[in-house]
């Protein structure tokens, strides 16, 4: 920058050049801690998903990856497989729902494990605790729907568009599971694309 050059201009210049630096520097820096914590947070995430597998279909000893982050096979210590876990997605009152379900290799449902919901606290937040879980172990795909809406399944107490959201659309991915890998059959080639989501938001009790 010339001697002639204002005074003015030439502190415009360095606040920017300083600036510029700075947001190198942080960028930079962001990016080490990013790659530096990234193994960890992955490993993280491998242990979580692996203990929900278990929790819902027990017998198993090791999973197989059969969709990414949407479907696996159950094997127990004999290699034989005991049952698939599926990942669904229905809407529920506040926003997507995402549960495991395990079903064993008779259809019936081994286990849920709710993974992530935003439901209302002290009402739709009850999903992620046991007594309620526990209404759906043993049942057949054709027993999950409410008790109001001819099924076995206990609605929480105020809180039917969640009950209703979970039981549907674990009953339609499992549904959808039997149809193109029928349970009970031997190891099988996956489907390319399982789609268990639910677009449409229940309508209000």
């Amino acid at each position: 920058m010339s001697a002639t050059t204002p005074q003015w201009v030439q502190g415009r210049f360095w606040m920017v050049a300083s600036l510029v630096i700075v947001c190198l520097v942080a960028a930079f820096s962001l990016a080490r801690v990013y790659n530096a914590t990234r193994p960890v947070i992955e490993q993280q995430r491998i242990e979580a998903t692996n203990r929900a597998l278990a929790e819902v279909l027990p017998r198993a000893t090791r999973f197989e990856e059969q969709v990414p982050d949407t479907l696996w096979y159950g094997f127990d210590g004999a290699d034989e497989q005991v049952g698939s876990v599926i990942k669904v997605s229905p809407r529920g009152y506040a926003g997507p729902i995402e549960a495991l379900a395990g079903i064993g290799q008779d259809g019936r449902i081994t286990g849920i494990y709710i993974t992530s919901l935003k439901e209302t606290p002290g009402l739709g937040l009850k999903a992620t605790e046991p007594r309620f879980r526990d209404r759906f172990l043993n049942r057949t795909p054709e027993e999950l729907r409410l008790v109001q809406d001819g099924g076995s399944i206990d609605a929480i107490s105020a809180a039917t568009i969640t009950s209703r959201a979970i039981a549907d659309g674990i009953r339609e991915g499992i549904e959808s599971l039997r149809h193109r890998l029928p349970i009970g059959a031997g190891k099988s080639d996956p489907p390319d694309e399982l789609d268990f989501s639910d677009p449409a938001r229940p309508d209000q009790p």
